[in-house]
């Protein structure tokens, strides 16, 4: 008999399960199928999910996780801090995004030079939205007033935040005539926030946010995600967690108590409990919990909230001469060619870097190229995947002409098989036919059952990789409450 039964192989669940642990609850993690975020062939490392982690830096998301759990030193992930943060490359223009405010200023200056001051004005505003935005998420992180002195709190800052939003309106409205420049700022929309908007760049909290971004850090390690998922399952089961791999959930039953039917190792057990997490990202989410006639308006809520593109990555070893000297860590590659299969014909790189022996050979790096996908890579034939690739391989050219000739390792068949097997690992891009005046689109962690809550990055996919965090947060203070 457990406190809390924990499903799902995903960021948001063993953030849920470990926080659970702390709080010294009898926690159970299920973990059905392969959850390691790393791919490792032919003497090269690969993150599954290569994008940017960002939350790293003081009194941030990260930060505040581990020093909630009281961890050591040794025990937290170490990235490293980019400067620049990441380059965006179009035909006729490469953007370093610098880490300090008035370097990426005098940056945009000199690719832009006509549209500075628009620029400056943006950033003004970015700056004062999100400056409370972070202050409001540390005291409130489920967003809304819990109690009525919050209420209060939050109402007094609403004329400021309306007063922002409409200078932003008008800036964006005006950069907008340059359309490069316009679909510089789109491109960060789309790298750093998982909610994709609709054809413009609205003025609300989102925007604020994610512009925000390089400003407060951007991060990598050679392990992406894996680094921060061995750190919290050796944390978890250091609290007395257990963790079940490689189970498969046959059955779930939630009355007063929770019962999970699973297969594991060959021997089928029930695991019982008083609560139960369970990620949205689970395959099994919407058979085993959805499908309860009490779950209709969840269902409802979550189906408005949509997946609209899914990420597919190229894994490749190639020569380090291949890749220029100046090419950022990540970096965005933006075509004139667009193309049905594909959001905005963007194509984003992150590779190792030089010297970087703990991810390729000497004198070679890995290498992943990512685009976004409008169909679901479980519903495409290899030929459509074969036509994907030859699109990435041409935008490539750009900044890379002489990378088919410095290929070292490229399995083109092992990429589809990753995209298609490790869908609940990575992170898709969703949207909404609502529009929002904050453009959060957050959903709460409680249902409609007192001991059933959910989690996962989707509930906060506004925030990007910090909404995965967020989110089981939320989930696992959701449960504390509920026991008090």
């Amino acid at each position: 008999m457990y406190d809390t039964i924990v499903i799902g192989n995903d960021v948001s669940s063993l953030v849920a399960a470990t926080l659970m642990a702390h709080h010294g609850g009898k926690t159970v993690l299920l973990s059905e199928g392969d959850n390691q975020y790393v791919y490792t062939e032919s003497g090269y490392t690969f993150p599954i999910d290569p994008f940017p982690l960002t939350g790293f830096g003081p009194e941030q998301i990260c930060t505040r996780l581990f020093s909630s759990l009281g961890a050591q030193c040794e025990e937290i992930p170490d990235p490293r801090l980019l400067n620049p943060c990441f380059q965006i490359i179009l035909p006729n223009h490469r953007i370093d995004f610098f880490h300090d405010k008035e370097r990426l200023l005098k940056e945009m200056q000199r690719e832009f030079a006509g549209h500075t001051e628009n620029i400056r004005r943006m950033y003004m505003s970015v700056s004062k939205i999100d400056d409370f935005f972070e202050q409001w998420i540390r005291k409130n992180p489920y967003f809304y007033p819990c109690n009525f002195k919050e209420l209060i709190a939050c109402l007094k800052n609403i004329p400021g935040l309306i007063k922002e939003k409409l200078r932003l309106s008008k800036t964006l409205h005006t950069i907008k005539k340059n359309p490069t420049l316009y679909r510089v700022f789109e491109t960060q929309m789309a790298l750093f926030s998982n909610y994709i908007q609709d054809a413009k760049i609205h003025s609300n909290i989102l925007t604020a946010h994610t512009l925000s971004v390089p400003f407060r850090g951007i991060y990598y390690h050679p392990h992406g995600k894996e680094s921060l998922m061995r750190s919290l399952r050796s944390m978890f089961i250091k609290f007395g967690g257990h963790l079940i791999n490689n189970c498969s959930v046959n059955n779930v039953s939630m009355q007063r108590e929770i019962n999970v039917d699973i297969d594991s190792y060959d021997r089928m057990s029930t695991i019982r409990g008083r609560y139960l997490i369970t990620s949205t990202k689970w395959e099994k989410f919407a058979s085993l919990l959805l499908n309860n006639r009490k779950f209709g308006r969840l269902k409802r809520k979550l189906k408005s909230l949509h997946a609209r593109y899914y990420p597919f990555t190229l894994y490749m070893g190639v020569h380090e001469k291949c890749i220029p000297e100046m090419m950022a860590s990540y970096s965005v590659i933006l075509g004139n060619n667009g193309n049905a299969k594909l959001y905005s014909n963007i194509v984003f790189l992150e590779s190792s870097f030089c010297g970087e022996t703990e991810r390729a050979p000497s004198g070679k790096r890995a290498l992943s190229a990512t685009v976004f996908l409008k169909e679901s890579p479980l519903t495409l034939t290899d030929e459509e995947f074969d036509d994907i690739s030859s699109l990435i391989f041409n935008s490539l050219d750009i900044v890379l002409p002489f990378l088919k000739d410095n290929i070292d390792y490229i399995n083109v068949n092992k990429s589809i098989e990753l995209a298609k097997k490790c869908q609940g690992l990575v992170s898709h891009k969703y949207g909404s036919d609502t529009a929002s005046f904050f453009g959060l689109h957050n959903i709460c962690s409680n249902t409609p059952m007192r001991n059933v809550f959910i989690t996962g990055g989707m509930l906060m996919a506004a925030l990007g990789f910090e909404g995965e965090i967020l989110s089981g947060v939320n989930a696992a203070r959701a449960v504390i409450e509920q026991e008090a």
